[in-house]
């Protein structure tokens, strides 16, 4: 599963960066931020690969953190060319803070279940 995951990371930013150099309406801002989005989003899935986990925990995981990157992927794609007063760089950080406190949180308890 971790190998599926770099994987199918690398693949997406490539298609990512393809689109950035093809498409002239696709600013660099948002081609770089998107692509850090598929990163982090990649690194959060692998991470919840990596350590140990109950089962449902990891599927809620991988589950959870796909489509808060589509979102976070999508807010990137739609937000405005600069960093300063960006909203949607705002809520694609409280997302990725609230996705590694989960994480945690997830790993804390799966120590203590039987």
């Amino acid at each position: 599963m971790k190998k599926a995951i770099v994987f199918s990371t690398a693949i997406i930013i490539v298609a990512n960066l393809l689109v950035g150099f093809i498409a002239s309406g696709y600013q660099t801002f948002n081609v770089i931020a998107s692509s850090l989005v598929i990163l982090l989003t990649g690194c959060l899935n692998y991470a919840a690969a990596t350590i140990t986990l109950k089962d449902a925990f990891r599927v809620a995981h991988y589950f959870l953190f796909s489509l808060l990157g589509i979102v976070m992927f999508l807010l990137m794609v739609f937000s405005p060319h600069q960093l300063e007063n960006n909203w949607c760089v705002i809520v694609s950080l409280i997302i990725i803070v609230l996705e590694i406190i989960a994480l945690y949180i997830t790993y804390r308890v799966s120590k203590h279940i039987n």
